[in-house]
């Protein structure tokens, strides 16, 4: 697998999670990084998946092992 970096502008960390949405659901996952990249899915460092926070109206999961 090769290495992917967090998509958040100018962050030079490697991706260690993958942020998927369901916009029929207002639902964010954030899960462990996905082996390839997803379509619809955005690579997050460690430090950005633990500061992502749900728009109003929205839930955000975080699953087992992530931030």
């Amino acid at each position: 697998m090769t290495e992917r970096f967090c998509v958040k502008p100018t962050c030079r960390n490697y991706a260690d999670f993958t942020l998927s949405y369901d916009y029929d659901s207002r639902v964010m996952v954030i899960g462990p990084l996905s082996p390839e990249l997803a379509a619809g899915g955005y690579d997050l460092c460690e430090v950005h998946a633990s500061r992502m926070k749900a728009p109003s109206e929205w839930t955000l999961i975080r699953n087992p092992g992530s931030a």
